[in-house]
């Protein structure tokens, strides 16, 4: 009783003291923006679209959201600040960005660069700077907001839930601000695309080039995306396919993944950079000749996976020095940080650098569990290869 008392004095001063907050606005007149969208109208204008939520129509049905659960906005203008203006003219509620999931620049945008549009989102208050940042390949911004969604009430949700499932760490928009400034870093954004069934599907991830404007360089595919982002730190977990000498299959979920990226300055200027990756797995499906219980077998098994990882990180690191010729890898950053006073020499040349730098790869993968059985159903059942 006397602690039921307490409690409800509480709640008193609480109602008491926020009584007078004159100037916070009622909920009721708020439009709140679940995700901002980013074109390039044919004649070069800013189009800016929102996504606004009907509170009325979330959680309408028992399973997935109704369509009337949301709305797009868009208008366009000179810079985001008119657009946003503009767009405004037409709501009787107050645009609020304190709950948006997403922000989506479409592919026509991304192409003419993004370094003269972003600004009003890091400088304005209200802008959550923990929006998730997606770049749509193909198309545009809003094409992704007209979508809906199964599970979730707004597509930004389903955007953002997404990229957890597939292991990837989102891109906040914070993040992507401080790579942009910071020494050595290369701004790597998740894409996404429309399909044949018009719906979104992951499309890898859209490298922005932040010596020329945030302007988009190109594109990585969904399994250099997962490479680059496993050498950047960005991800938890990813199922490698590997085949034997017969052309068995066997396949193995990576967890605890790590990398470390040691850097030397040699004589005459020269830079060596190494990429060590290492992780253990799981054998999750084995058809294969490979008996994961037996200890030469394992070593087979972790040879290959280990020399498939080499191969695709040399691979990818040749595109980045010859088709993008961007620091893809961080590498910039990481002598920033193990040779501080170099890196103050060679940061303003570094995009000219990075192209002629010696790369190695270092791969460490662990099998620490064969999964339920050993051999595969196939020598379980007789067959043997």
């Amino acid at each position: 009783m006397i602690r039921a008392c307490k409690l409800t004095v509480c709640w008193l001063l609480i109602a008491i003291a926020t009584a007078g907050c004159w100037n916070l606005e009622e909920p009721d007149r708020l439009a709140y923006v679940m995700g901002t969208g980013l074109d390039r109208t044919p004649d070069g204008r800013l189009e800016l679209s929102s996504l606004i939520a009907i509170p009325a129509g979330i959680g309408g049905q028992e399973f997935g959201a109704s369509k009337e659960s949301s709305f797009v906005l868009s208008a366009t203008g000179k810079s985001n600040a008119e657009a946003t203006q503009n767009l405004q003219s037409r709501l009787s509620r107050n645009l609020f960005l304190g709950h948006r999931e997403t922000i989506l620049i479409g592919e026509r945008m991304a192409e003419q660069g993004l370094a003269d549009w972003v600004d009003e989102f890091f400088r304005n208050p209200q802008s959550e700077i923990r929006s998730n940042l997606l770049v749509v390949k193909g198309a545009r911004a809003k094409d992704i907001f007209n979508l809906d969604s199964t599970y979730d009430p707004f597509i930004t949700t389903t955007l953002n839930n997404e990229q957890e499932t597939i292991g990837l760490r989102r891109c906040i928009f914070g993040d992507f601000m401080a790579i942009f400034l910071g020494q050595g870093l290369q701004p790597l954004v998740p894409a996404v695309r429309l399909n044949e069934s018009n719906n979104y599907e992951y499309a890898g991830l859209a490298i922005l080039d932040k010596y020329n404007g945030l302007r988009l360089a190109g594109y990585l595919n969904h399994s250099e995306s997962m490479y680059a982002k496993w050498i950047d730190g960005r991800l938890t977990g990813y199922v490698m396919t590997i085949s034997d000498s017969q052309g068995g299959t066997l396949s193995i979920k990576l967890t605890g993944m790590k990398r470390r990226i040691r850097t030397r300055m040699k004589d005459g200027g020269n830079i060596q950079a190494t990429i060590a990756l290492s992780a253990k797995g799981i054998v999750i499906e084995n058809n294969s000749g490979w008996k994961p219980g037996d200890a030469k077998d394992i070593a087979e098994i972790e040879a290959a996976l280990n020399k498939q990882v080499t191969t695709a990180v040399q691979e990818l690191g040749a595109k980045a020095q010859k088709q993008f010729r961007l620091d893809l890898f961080s590498i910039g950053n990481s002598i920033y940080k193990q040779h501080p006073y170099e890196w103050k020499a060679i940061a303003p040349e570094w995009k000219m650098i990075f192209p002629r730098i010696g790369m190695s790869v270092d791969a460490r993968i662990k099998c620490m569990d064969q999964g339920q059985t050993d051999s595969s159903m196939m020598n379980e059942g007789g067959t043997k290869r």
